[in-house]
């Protein structure tokens, strides 16, 4: 499934969030900006490593629809100056509403698989 990111009604950028932690509500993946994304690409490499703090208008939401709630915000995670544009991640944190198992059946069932497998 394809998510959109948006800073305020500019889209700038998408992400699959192909990566999740079910338990924590956390999704995350590759994020693949648009050129929109300068507007507030210094802001997320200035913070990436602790001070983040989530802008209200910067969110995720599933492309065309409402936005998800997150109550630990959303957080792009910028590295692209050191490894290039493979290097910006998104995450989803504690991931509400809709919830994290609507929005992410296939986390679930990959992360009860893992438990099924060590148990």
């Amino acid at each position: 499934m394809r998510f959109e990111v948006k800073l305020g009604t500019e889209i700038i950028g998408f992400s699959e969030l192909e990566g999740g932690d079910p338990p924590m509500g956390v999704a995350s993946g590759r994020f693949v900006p648009t050129p929109a994304y300068r507007s507030i690409q210094e802001y997320c490499i200035e913070r990436r490593d602790g001070g983040w703090v989530s802008p209200p208008e910067l969110t995720v939401s599933v492309v065309g629809g409402a936005p998800i709630e997150c109550s630990g915000g959303v957080q792009i995670v910028d590295f692209s100056r050191e490894i290039g544009e493979a290097g910006i991640e998104v995450h989803l944190n504690g991931v509400t509403n809709p919830p994290f198992n609507d929005l992410f059946p296939h986390h679930v069932q990959a992360y009860n698989a893992r438990l099924t497998k060590s148990g």
